[in-house]
C-alpha cells in the first residue's frame, strides 16, 4: 500500500484512519476507486479466488500473504495499476484495466 504524501497518521491506511468521513480521506480526497478489499479485487478480477489475486498482486510487487490471504486487507490503486500494466496482454490485465477506469 503506497502512503499519501500528505499523511500523519495510521501508517497511510486511509480506510481504516479515524480521520476518514463520508468517504473521503482527510485531504478530502475521495476513498473510491482508491482502495479495495482484496475480497473485492479477486471477485472482480478472478472470480473470488483470494489465492491467485493475492500471487497476482504479490508479482506486480504488493506484499500479500499468498497462502493465508486476509480477504479484508486493503490493496491501493498503484498496486491495481501494476497489475494491469504487468498483465497487459490477458484477461486479468484487461479487467484490471477495466476496473480503474
Amino acid at each position: 500500500m503506497t502512503t499519501p504524501t500528505y499523511c500523519t497518521q495510521n501508517s497511510g491506511n486511509c480506510p481504516t484512519c479515524s480521520l476518514t468521513n463520508y468517504g473521503r480521506d482527510c485531504a478530502n480526497n475521495p476513498l473510491a476507486g482508491r482502495w479495495w478489499t482484496l475480497a473485492e479485487l479477486a471477485e472482480k478480477i478472478t472470480g473470488g479466488n483470494l489465492p491467485a489475486i493475492a500471487k497476482l498482486l504479490n508479482d506486480s510487487g504488493a506484499a500479500l500473504d499468498e497462502l493465508d490471504p486476509n480477504p479484508g486487507a486493503y490493496v491501493d490503486r498503484e498496486a491495481v495499476i501494476d497489475l494491469a500494466a504487468i498483465r497487459a496482454g490477458d484477461i486479468v490485465g484487461r479487467r484490471a484495466a477495466r476496473l480503474l477506469g
